[in-house]
């Protein structure tokens, strides 16, 4: 008798990219600092806000067997941004490899723009 085992394979689960941008906008929305998301060009900008895309500040590659996020975003002014890109790291990373499962291998943030508090002037 052998004692090789057989693996039974019941299918595979595909993640689709749009899935992993949702996640990760949530969880750049709910971290401090961060008060919207923005697109790599003006043009992509003004195409997002006609078609009202909820995540059009993230860009999900899959590369080499490796998740990489790219995310753009506008931070509060006054605030320190090196805190806040580590924060939003910190924060994209865990949800998406507590909810998804898969390992993020590079989370990389692209600062758009600062924006000042309601009650101050620019």
């Amino acid at each position: 008798m052998s004692t090789d085992q057989t693996e039974e394979s019941l299918g595979t689960i595909h993640v689709s990219p749009t899935a992993i941008a949702t996640i990760a906008s949530q969880a750049l929305l709910t971290s401090y600092g961060v008060v919207g998301m923005a697109s790599k060009t003006a043009l992509s900008d003004f195409a997002a806000t006609l078609t009202r895309d909820p995540h059009h500040g993230i860009d999900v590659h899959y590369r080499h067997g490796q998740l990489i996020i790219d995310v753009y975003v506008i931070i509060q002014h006054g605030t320190r941004i090196s805190q806040v890109a580590s924060s939003v790291i910190n924060s994209v990373r865990f949800q998406i490899e507590r909810t998804v499962g898969i390992p993020v291998y590079q989370v990389n943030v692209y600062v758009q723009g600062l924006r000042m508090a309601d009650g101050g002037k620019e």
